[in-house]
């Protein structure tokens, strides 16, 4: 048993103009001929036809003027290509590093000086021995996070909930570097430097976060992530923010192939892991952290979550060394709704927390504030808050409170059917009961739901997920929801028979209607679906 005492941490007045408005907000139609599943994804592209060979620029491409390098105790590594054996020199603000030469791979790395973060800027210079150069201008020290995943990552800051507001907001965060890459290549080997750009390195600004249109740049959550840390962290590191996702891919895409090897032996992937990430591994780029949003790919059955449970977890600790950061940050966001299997969705959620088991891993979740049927919620401010938090808590040392309340255990009763549970990670204040769901999304203009739970749950059983007992005929049945402080009571309805639940869940399912939060952190209790064991 877990309980947070810490204070939480006042939010930032960007944070408060992000949820202006949001208890009302309507789900986001999806475009015409997009499905539920990936609605306006990307198409995946193809490998890179072996006759082609992939471009290795002097500098690498994941590199640039404007960028945010990581800031002291870790030095920082910039690198490129050039001849085998030819000298490259760089200077750091005029001073002169040591000359490194180009090795048999025609790889340079030259490690710069530990340099702490500030607002400075700093320009870099690159010669070779060959003529060819390159010169890093307006370069930042501070905290880099890559940001993966696939749709609800790619999600753009012109399609978050309001998003007016919300851009005009980057004005105010310059010392924030943003970068996109290209989602045009994929690649069975792997790339030495990235074929394809979105967006190069940019000061953000109301401009330069919002191009593209709902899946261009920069991705919603991955902003309001930094944001958030650059906040919590009063302004005084700068943030670079590296968007590198594909909508409507699964993880194996994503991770490498031994670790692939390790969850499903035989199995060849790692396509995007080969274009997108490889070229960041060359370097390696030194970095703080890592972001991820992903799962909805995964999602078809019980064993598909099982698997996910294993590879998932396989990917950090891959990324991790290969980075050669083993405790680098890593944060994922728990995943929303959409109209599917609700018992394969929820199975997905609970995969995901097997994560959690690795050192260092954070999480938001999402589960409580979706769009209905739409896979791409707009209001990304939450999950994005969330996910700073727990980077400000286990990156940072902060004292914030940032994971959910979850099950720990329960007691059942037979007159009335009734289960009493138990948590873990609340804080003294306790539960409420009393907030109404926000996936339920309330009426529109007509009067009519927004978000039909009759008529979607007609279509596919379920989709709707309050709390509910199995009873000892083995049926299940909706139960009501009683908060005693500490612990929470699930009781079946009037008349229904006497005897010893079997179990019980809550918001357990495709959409789920979530009314149990901590009532000193805001933050939701997570969705269960557990046997009893206990009487």
């Amino acid at each position: 048993l877990s309980v947070i005492s810490s204070a939480p941490r006042v939010m930032s007045t960007a944070f408060f103009v992000g949820l202006t408005a949001m208890v009302a907000a309507k789900a986001a139609q999806p475009p015409p001929g997009a499905t539920s599943v990936e609605m306006a994804a990307t198409e995946f592209g193809t490998p890179n036809p072996p006759e082609t060979p992939p471009v290795r620029n002097f500098l690498s491409a994941t590199l640039g003027s404007n960028m945010v390098l990581q800031r002291a105790p870790q030095q920082a590594v910039i690198w490129g290509f050039a001849a085998v054996g030819s000298m490259v020199t760089a200077t750091l603000d005029g001073t002169a590093l040591p000359p490194v030469k180009a090795d048999a791979t025609s790889t340079w790395r030259v490690a710069l000086p530990a340099t702490p973060a500030s607002s400075t800027r700093h320009t870099i210079q690159v010669k070779a021995s060959t003529g060819q150069e390159a010169v890093m201008s307006n370069v930042l020290f501070g905290d880099v996070y890559i940001c993966s995943g696939q749709s609800n990552m790619q999600f753009s800051m012109p399609a978050i909930e309001n998003a007016t507001e919300e851009i005009a907001l980057a004005d105010k965060y310059p010392l924030i570097r943003t970068f996109t890459v290209g989602q045009k290549t994929s690649s069975t080997t792997p790339l030495d430097d990235l074929q394809t750009i979105e967006q190069g390195w940019a000061v953000a600004n109301s401009t330069s976060i919002a191009g593209g249109g709902r899946f261009g740049y920069m991705s919603a959550v991955c902003w309001i992530f930094g944001r958030e840390v650059f906040d919590g962290l009063e302004g005084k590191v700068p943030i670079g923010l590296v968007s590198n996702n594909w909508g409507g891919t699964p993880v194996e895409h994503w991770t490498t192939p031994e670790a692939l090897q390790a969850c499903e032996p035989g199995k060849v992937d790692s396509t995007l892991y080969n274009s997108m990430i490889h070229p960041y591994v060359v370097g390696p780029m030194t970095l703080t952290g890592f972001t991820w949003y992903q799962g909805e790919a995964n999602t078809q059955s019980a064993a598909s979550a099982e698997m996910y449970a294993c590879t998932f977890p396989g990917m950090i600790s891959a990324w991790r060394s290969v980075f050669k950061q083993p405790e680098a940050y890593f944060g994922f966001i728990q995943l929303s709704t959409w109209c599917g299997n609700g018992e394969a969705i929820a199975d997905m959620r609970e995969a995901q927390m097997a994560a959690l088991k690795l050192p260092k891993v954070g999480y938001g979740t999402n589960a409580d504030h979706g769009a209905g049927c739409n896979i791409h919620p707009p209001p990304k401010q939450y999950c994005g808050k969330r996910l700073a938090d727990s980077a400000l808590a286990l990156q940072y040392g902060q004292a914030l409170p940032w994971q959910s309340p979850s099950f720990a255990s329960q007691k059942a009763s037979a007159s009335p059917p009734s289960v009493t549970v138990s948590f873990n990670d609340y804080s003294p204040a306790g539960f409420s009961s009393d907030t109404y769901p926000f996936n339920y999304l309330g009426v529109g203009p007509t009067g009519a739901p927004v978000f039909n739970c009759t008529e979607n749950d007609a279509k596919s059983p379920g989709t709707c997920a309050w709390a509910a007992l199995q009873l000892a005929d083995g049926t299940w049945v909706n139960a009501t929801v009683t908060v005693d402080q500490y612990t929470v009571i699930l009781t079946a309805p009037p008349g229904a028979p006497a005897g010893l639940p079997l179990a019980s869940s809550y918001a357990w399912g495709a959409v789920p209607m979530m009314s149990l939060y901590d009532k000193w952190n805001g933050l939701p209790v997570l969705p269960w679906k557990k046997n009893v064991t206990s009487t």
